[in-house]
């Protein structure tokens, strides 16, 4: 499509606006990355990267164009300066900074999900301009080789203070980078893991809760009659399916790269619908009927009629099922989140009730009639459910069996086919 004339491209982060004046005025606006938090307590942090804080800040450009492009233009060369470190330049091989970034060019750190990457990213960030107490030098500068058992535990209580989650989370990332780099010696100077044997807790005191299928229906009920059936679908995917949140909605990562999200060329009504689990890579295929013996005959029984009511409801205006009504596009994630919050303000639902929830409180209904939710969630490893069934379509459709006669009363044909499934 032509450009009008005198169209010209702004810089990136450069938006116009117009005031009330009818001139038109330049803002230079610091992207989501870069912008600084808000702690609990009202503080607020720079963006850090590699230790380094970012000092820019969203600015004003004035209405006349060739400044804003000329400022703009210099805002963002600042940005990409600190955002790569000029090369690396001022960091010293062999100090925790140093070592951080090492990990991050191995094929181990690249080869982990968008959003992986990304957190693992921030919390590197937070660890090297981590002042161990007040006025010291940052643990950045210190030489990763120094580091002793007595340093880690010492951090670790330090980090408590902000909370457990934080602190363990933290802890986890450096065993994962002390480990690769010990394997690696010769390279990086390290030859012991001091975040070995800590002892921390798997997850932290408080989480994610679970959301309960009243919960969950009187969401779906609500995000219709507000016009949000995208929402909707999205929380039965998540719930029925046990989806986790960017792969139902689909969210682009870190590094720009979009997650594949949930086709519709996957959904067959009534037979199944195949999804693929991003942090995993594991493909999961939900069989949704069941044929269930009766004085009659055999009766095809729904397994997730909720799912494929909201399926049946939704538009097909994409190759993926959730796209936003207003842009036809994938939700951004900051859009998705003050929807869901309005949804659930709407519907008198909890404040600490996050679209995560969805996953979790259907993880835990499967929980409750089958100790095995692999072949739901798609989890990798046995430490998450404790106990080895071989994954199968089968598998998939006796707990989704037993699952449905868990939250209504099919009739005493359906729960004596689950008792022969499941026995």
């Amino acid at each position: 499509m032509p450009k009008p004339r005198g169209w010209v491209r702004l810089p990136a982060y450069v938006r116009a606006t117009k005031r009330a004046s009818g001139d038109t005025a330049y803002y230079w606006e610091l992207p989501p990355w870069a912008r600084p938090t808000k702690g609990a307590d009202g503080t607020v942090t720079p963006a850090i990267r590699d230790g380094r804080r970012c000092a820019l800040t969203s600015t004003a450009l004035g209405t006349e164009l060739s400044v804003a492009i000329a400022k703009g233009d210099a805002l963002n060369q600042a940005l990409t300066e600190w955002r790569t470190g000029e090369g690396g330049s001022g960091m010293v091989k062999g100090t925790v900074e140093w070592l951080f970034t090492w990990y991050r060019e191995q094929d181990r750190f690249k080869k982990n999900t968008g959003k992986t990457r990304r957190d693992y990213r921030k919390l590197m960030d937070m660890l090297a301009a981590f002042e161990p107490k007040a006025g010291a030098a940052p643990l950045g500068k210190r030489m990763a080789n120094k580091v002793d058992a007595g340093v880690a535990d010492k951090l670790y209580r330090k980090l408590r203070e902000r909370g457990e989650r934080q602190a363990t989370y933290a802890m986890q990332v450096c065993r994962l980078v002390w480990t690769w780099a010990a394997r690696h010696h010769r390279v990086t100077g390290v030859k012991e893991n001091p975040f070995a044997g800590m002892g921390l807790k798997s997850t932290a005191a408080k989480g994610n809760r679970a959301t309960t299928r009243a919960e969950y229906d009187l969401y779906r009920a609500t995000a219709r009659e507000m016009g949000y059936q995208s929402m909707a679908t999205a929380a039965a995917l998540s719930f029925e399916c046990c989806q986790r949140v960017w792969d139902a909605f689909g969210f682009e990562d870190a590094d720009g790269q979009e997650h594949r999200g949930i086709e519709w060329a996957g959904y067959a009504p009534g037979e199944q619908i195949s999804l693929v689990q991003s942090k995993t890579g594991n493909p999961v295929v939900l069989p949704l009927t069941i044929n269930v013996r009766g004085e009659d005959g055999v009766e095809t029984v729904r397994l997730y009629p909720d799912l494929e009511d909201e399926l049946a409801r939704t538009d097909r205006t994409a190759d993926v099922i959730v796209v936003e009504e207003r842009s036809g596009k994938k939700y951004k994630e900051r859009r998705m989140s003050s929807v869901h919050r309005a949804i659930c303000e709407q519907a008198g639902l909890p404040k600490a009730m996050t679209f995560t929830g969805f996953r979790h409180g259907g993880i835990t209904e499967v929980g409750s009639v089958s100790a095995d939710v692999r072949p739901i969630s798609g989890h990798a490893t046995l430490d998450v459910t404790r106990i080895y069934n071989k994954a199968t379509a089968e598998k998939a459709r006796e707990i989704a069996a037993a699952r449905r006669a868990h939250i209504t009363a099919l009739g005493a044909d359906l729960s004596e086919s689950v008792s022969e499934h499941v026995g």
